[in-house]
C-alpha cells in the first residue's frame, strides 16, 4: 500500500513538472543573438542588447517600438504591446523575450526587462 502511494505521488509530481515546462515558453528559452533569431523565425528566444539611442521610440495604439543592438552589432526593431518599463529611459541594456517575425522584419517582444545601471553602482 505504501509503495502504491509513493508511486502515485511521484507520477503526479512528474506530470506537474512536465505541464509547467510545456506551458511556459520563457523558462527554457535560450539567449541568442539576432542572427540566430532571424534564422529561426517564430522560435521563442531571449536577446540581450544595448538600447540604440540614435533612433527614437515610436508609439502606436497600445504598443511602442525601439531599436536594440546585440553583442554582434546587429540592429533590430523591437515591437512590444504594452507599457514602457518604468526605468526604460535610464537603462543602457535590455533583455527582450519573444519571437522574430519574418513577414514584418522585426522582433515581437512579449516581455522587455531593463535595469538601471546607476542603481547597481557602488557609492564612493
Amino acid at each position: 500500500m505504501k509503495y502504491r502511494n509513493i508511486l502515485i505521488f511521484i507520477a503526479g509530481l512528474a506530470l506537474l513538472v512536465i505541464a509547467m515546462l510545456s506551458f511556459s515558453d520563457d523558462i527554457l528559452s535560450p539567449y541568442v543573438p539576432f542572427r540566430e533569431a532571424i534564422s529561426n523565425p517564430g522560435s521563442y528566444v531571449q536577446v540581450i542588447g544595448s538600447l540604440d539611442r540614435s533612433t527614437p521610440i515610436t508609439h502606436s495604439e497600445g504598443s511602442y517600438a525601439f531599436t536594440i543592438i546585440d553583442k554582434d552589432g546587429v540592429r533590430m526593431k523591437i515591437v512590444h504591446a504594452g507599457i514602457i518599463p518604468q526605468n526604460f529611459n535610464h537603462a543602457e541594456q535590455a533583455v527582450i523575450l519573444g519571437k522574430y517575425t519574418s513577414d514584418g522584419g522585426f522582433f515581437e517582444a512579449d516581455k522587455v526587462l531593463v535595469k538601471c545601471p546607476s542603481k547597481y553602482e557602488r557609492e564612493n
